[in-house]
């Protein structure tokens, strides 16, 4: 019965200290009337961005830096006033320095840096976001190696990762101007895309794809370097 207890024990020390290693942070803006919301998330895995029927803007951040050591690293901003609500996320530098290879699975890290005297640091970050906003919103995302999920909005929106997939719906009712482009993905819509009746100049690299859903309306930008763009036709 002891060896029972005491596994049973190790157990529940094993689990706490899983849970401890990830934070939570949640946070409530306010939108300003002309609906305006921009969402600088430098740094993310996953990018969640659903409408609701409320007029504020609601930001589920949950990250685990480096197993948890270097959490504290993690720089998040929240402001709102009569231009825009805005979310910007960066990482301390001065602090990504104590960053060690071992603090990473599996030598898992997103990016390292040589320091002048030979010294290396290593960064391994899981950061999500589940993020709220009203359909109407007028939205400005960005991120470099985050994948960007957009569900039900109706307003304009500019979204774009860098090495992320961007992946929309839209109601096939709703007009909208689209500008779909990619350098090395490729782009996927099963949405009906009028291109004018003339045929799409392509860039100097990469593809591009612009038209208009339904006769046109709000603007729809997607833009990804290195990876797929979707326009889905919301259900």
């Amino acid at each position: 019965m002891k060896k029972i207890w005491t596994i049973a024990l190790l157990w529940l020390v094993a689990i706490a200290g899983a849970q401890a290693q990830s934070k939570t942070v949640e946070r409530t803006l306010a939108v300003p009337a002309n609906n305006k919301v921009e969402l600088n998330l430098k740094f993310g895995e996953n990018i969640k961005i659903s409408a609701w029927n409320k007029k504020e803007a609601y930001i589920k951040v949950t990250y685990e830096i480096n197993s948890g050591k270097l959490n504290e690293a993690l720089q998040l901003k929240f402001e709102n006033d009569n231009a825009s609500a805005r979310v910007d996320v960066d990482l301390d530098k001065e602090l990504t320095k104590n960053g060690q290879a071992a603090d990473c699975p599996d030598n898992n890290y997103s990016q390292y840096n040589v320091s002048k005297n030979g010294n290396r640091n290593f960064v391994c970050a899981k950061i999500n976001y589940e993020i709220f906003l009203p359909a109407n919103t007028d939205l400005t995302v960005e991120t470099i190696n985050g994948n960007i999920e957009l569900r039900g909005l109706t307003g304009p929106v500019s979204a774009k990762s860098i090495s992320g997939f961007v992946d929309m719906n839209w109601a096939p009712n709703k007009g909208a101007v689209v500008a779909l482009k990619t350098i090395t993905g490729e782009v996927y819509s099963d949405l009906a895309i009028d291109l004018g009746g003339s045929k799409q100049k392509a860039p100097m690299v990469g593809y591009e794809l612009k038209g208009n859903v339904s006769g046109g309306g709000s603007p729809i930008k997607l833009e990804s370097i290195s990876n797929d763009i979707y326009l889905r036709k919301q259900d």
